[in-house]
């Protein structure tokens, strides 16, 4: 994966408009110093949604997400970090070294992408304008598409004819990597088209650059769809069809609807539902679903709703899991297909169907119940495939949850099957927070905000670091990378640093929306209210510091106290044993 500078980073921030990148997505209006919308990363009516453009921070302060122009480009492209600075590079003319990765030369990528784009528009300038494409188009609109739609996903056709797309890629000089994506074919001296007499969908990354394609022939012959060779550029396992065309929605409906054809896709967008993306030709993978979380947790798969589309959905279950999803279930009434069901039933029946979607666990769950009433040994063996499932589980929560609704679905001991699972129920002790049965409320760490807040401190305000470099607080943080990260903050003077990296890779989520918050609405440029908070956050660490060691002397004092009494009593029963044994002489 490659890396930037911080100069390199601090460039492109300083380039990228963050009003103008979110402006794009949301619609922003001015109030006070900060620009406020409603939230593109979940449902509201009432905006949350602050924008900082002196700071270059956002934050929401209905969901909590939040952090610089990278985190927003990573949130709504489903783009990594790196990918996000090249993004932003290209947008606004920042110079990067070229990329130390895996695969092909940045010169040789981008050959392959203007490869690909090039036949994009060859493919789509013939299904409109040439005579020979009349079969392509009735072919279109005869499965319900309008010319709207149609534009949307760049349908095109690819003409019968041998060898048309290779003389136009090398009339622009970029035959040898259309050869290499597999749209041309070469046979000693010969070069010849890949795909002919086929409807053409091009497969679009994220960022709608087109990376790949699947034709579908018109004529009977074989194979029916006939997609693209992986590439440097195309990965089967990791891509999505639709998901560039489907991102926003995805975002503001909060949910993602997972089908499998090119049609299946196409249809649902058509009568409104925009949120369908579909695999390309492989069996649902665990990639593609760490995808889709970027965008969403809530993804609901497409079953066909016969016998063998239920055990599909058992099978997908496992997937799921390994991904860190749950994932639900739209059981499609046999013989048909989400294209077909919505053509003939339409989309109000369509939407009846979402809202029927089951927990894939659930369903999992009730057709192990009921395999497990025959016998000892059947219950015995399901409440074994429950725990090799549970075991994949990676969320405490979602573990703790399945755990009880498996005990109590199976009838068997709930505390079995944590261990089985490998992860016992953890007794609190004596005097804790579950005292008596009661839980407490969750408590706030001051010291955690204490550290968020003099990280952010010393990043937005440079002339603030001496100050808090002289209080040394770095030994009283708890989190070692927040401690190293404000140590390099303060060595560094007036010096730009760039944080960017680390919230955008290695701080949790909750880091990134505290500092963000911060960084949105707290804070002044009046140097004695800096001054108070930096002296509130340190005196907060040293509070902590205080009370751990107090806690831990009481946890010494009273286990040093509960041994001398376990001594004495020992003592008092050997006194005992050692009388009786004489009285009896």
């Amino acid at each position: 994966m490659a890396r930037y500078s911080d100069n390199q980073i601090e460039e492109i921030r300083a380039r990228a408009d963050i009003v103008e990148i979110i402006s794009a997505h949301v619609r922003l209006r001015k109030v006070g110093r900060n620009w406020v919308g409603l939230c593109p990363f979940h449902n509201e009516k009432t905006p949350s949604f602050s924008v900082n453009a002196e700071r270059g921070f956002f934050h929401c302060f209905g969901c909590n997400a939040g952090g610089t122009v990278f985190n927003f480009i990573m949130r709504v492209e489903g783009l990594t970090f790196p990918e996000a600075v090249r993004s932003l590079a290209e947008k606004y003319g920042v110079a990067l070294p070229e990329a130390h990765e895996a695969g092909p030369a940045r010169g040789e990528r981008e050959a392959m992408l203007r490869a690909n784009e090039v036949a994009a528009q060859f493919f789509e300038h013939v299904l409109w304008k040439r005579p020979d494409a009349e079969y392509a188009r009735e072919y279109l609109k005869s499965r319900g598409l309008n010319v709207e739609t149609i534009r949307a996903f760049r349908l095109g056709y690819a003409p019968p004819h041998p060898a048309m797309l290779a003389a136009a890629l090398e009339r622009r000089e970029l035959i040898e990597a259309g050869v290499r994506l597999g749209l041309v074919k070469q046979d000693s001296a010969e070069r010849r088209d890949m795909f002919r007499a086929r409807v053409m969908f091009p497969i679009r990354d994220a960022q709608g650059r087109v990376i790949a394609f699947g034709g579908r022939t018109l004529e009977d012959r074989q194979p029916k769809y006939l997609n693209s060779p992986e590439s440097p550029l195309y990965s089967k396992t990791r891509t999505l069809y639709g998901l560039f065309e489907a991102r926003a929605a995805i975002q503001s409906k909060d949910r993602v609807i997972l089908v499998e054809g090119y049609f299946d896709v196409i249809a649902p967008w058509q009568a409104g539902f925009k949120e369908v993306v579909a695999g390309c030709g492989t069996a649902l993978t665990v990639e593609q679903l760490r995808v889709l979380a970027r965008y969403t947790k809530n993804v609901l798969a497409c079953f066909d709703g016969d016998e063998a589309g239920r055990k599909a959905s058992l099978r997908a279950l496992e997937i799921f899991l390994q991904a860190g999803l749950l994932g639900r279930g739209i059981f499609i009434p046999p013989g048909f297909d989400p294209d077909t069901f919505i053509h003939e039933r339409g989309a109000k029946a369509f939407e009846e169907l979402i809202g029927g979607a089951e927990l894939l666990i659930d369903y999992f769950l009730m057709e192990q119940a009921a395999g497990a009433r025959g016998s000892v040994e059947a219950r015995a063996q399901a409440a074994q495939r429950v725990t090799a499932i549970l075991k994949q589980v990676g969320d405490p929560f979602q573990f703790d949850m399945l755990a009880r609704k498996a005990a109590d679905a199976l009838g068997v001991n709930e505390t079995v099957l944590r261990e089985q699972a490998g992860r016992p129920i953890q007794r609190a002790p004596r005097g804790d927070a579950m005292r008596r049965g009661r839980m407490s409320a969750p408590v706030i760490d001051a010291g955690e905000i204490a550290e968020a807040g003099l990280v952010a401190i010393a990043m937005l305000y440079p002339a603030m670091r001496a100050q808090i470099s002289a209080a040394e607080p770095a030994p009283l943080f708890e989190d070692a990378s927040l401690a190293e990260l404000l140590a390099e903050l303060c060595q560094a003077g007036d010096t730009a640093v760039s944080i960017d990296e680390f919230l955008s890779e290695r701080a949790s989520a909750e880091l990134q929306s505290r500092i963000s918050a911060l960084a949105v609405e707290t804070f002044t440029d009046d140097e004695k209210t800096l001054q108070k908070f930096v002296a509130d956050y340190v005196a907060a660490l040293r509070r902590r510091k205080q009370a751990r060691e107090v806690h831990e002397g009481v946890r010494r004092a009273s286990a040093e106290s509960v041994a001398k009494r376990d001594d004495n009593a020992t003592a008092e029963a050997q006194a005992v044993i050692a009388m009786r044994r004489a009285s009896r002489t």
